[in-house]
């Protein structure tokens, strides 16, 4: 285990009580059902429910989540308590694991977004998932996945410029919470032990100078943030950040402004203060975490009643 892995390790580990406070109750979960045969520990997902809404002859909206972890560590468990919630307000959640570097590199963990994006209409197949109503969310690297999986989505030419698979459902909403945006910002932090050369060199793959003054000969530098992928055709987007993110510090602000410029509808929320640093929401035992995460919902609900009202705008009248 590298530094990278080592900080990453230890932040799951010392969070994990804080990230998993609630047993939310009536919620079922089967574990570790895989999108794709790449690797049994890694491309696989818990999914949440109500067991209630298999029994009302509706579909219901369906949230992809992807944790975070610095790209190179995290894992599904650390998410339960937050898909819990939002599974007890009425979505299925997909929770899922991916491989991280060194076995891939930072687009084999977009690969494997993408791929369990994709899954969800084989989900379709079993359960009563509305398919014109997915929403993906992440946290940290989570947020960089599942705003990327936007990109691809909502450009398809990034396909052949990235070698990467298409995404073939649509996808309704996005919520995205402390995330790393800009790829060159992130390489400027200051983030403990010194470690941002190591995992620079994780996520291309191979070795970069320490000084990172060859990142951009990476072959795809020029796709590597989504910040600038950000485009007309996106869709609605809840995003938190904190001013106090010694992580992702000054990444949330600039994506928010970037989102409000594109996407039909947008909304924020932040945390002031050094109490409330990277990933605050995840603290849910906190007032204004779940303010964060109770917001993220209601913005969430409101764009599922829109898809509601076009569907039934849309329908033939009968005369």
């Amino acid at each position: 285990m590298n530094k990278s892995q080592f900080l990453f390790k230890m932040v799951d580990i010392v969070c994990e009580k804080s990230q998993n406070p609630f047993d939310y109750d009536n919620i079922y979960c089967v574990k570790d059902i895989p999108f794709s045969d790449a690797d049994e520990k890694y491309t696989c997902g818990d999914f949440y429910f109500d067991p209630m809404i298999l029994k009302d002859g509706k579909k219901h909206p369906v949230i992809l989540n992807i944790h975070g972890g610095g790209f190179v560590m995290g894992d599904k468990q650390y998410r339960k308590s937050l898909c819990e919630y939002y599974a007890s307000k009425g979505y299925y959640v997909y929770n899922v694991n991916y491989r991280m570097p060194p076995a891939v590199d930072i687009f084999g963990c977009i690969r494997d977004s993408i791929d369990a994006t994709n899954f969800l209409a084989k989900l379709a197949e079993e359960y009563s998932i509305d398919l014109d109503k997915i929403v993906v969310t992440g946290d940290s690297s989570g947020a960089f996945l599942a705003a990327y999986v936007a990109a691809v989505r909502f450009d398809p030419s990034l396909c052949e410029k990235t070698k990467l698979p298409s995404v073939d459902v649509d996808v309704a909403s996005l919520i995205l919470h402390s995330g790393p945006y800009d790829m060159d910002k992130m390489m400027a932090e200051n983030i403990p032990l010194g470690i941002v050369p190591e995992l620079a060199s994780m996520l291309v793959g191979y070795q970069l100078k320490d000084d990172l003054s060859d990142l951009k000969d990476y072959q795809y530098y020029d796709y590597i943030s989504p910040i600038n992928l950000v485009n007309d055709n996106w869709c609605p987007a809840f995003i938190s950040w904190s001013d106090s993110d010694f992580i992702c510090e000054a990444q949330g602000r600039p994506m928010a402004e970037k989102l409000m410029k594109h996407c039909p509808k947008v909304s924020t929320f932040y945390a002031k203060g050094i109490t409330n640093g990277h990933c605050f929401h995840l603290t849910m035992k906190k007032g204004i975490s779940m303010q964060c995460i109770e917001n993220s919902i209601k913005f969430t609900d409101g764009i599922m009643e829109d898809i509601d009202e076009k569907k039934k705008a849309d329908e033939p009248k009968v005369s």
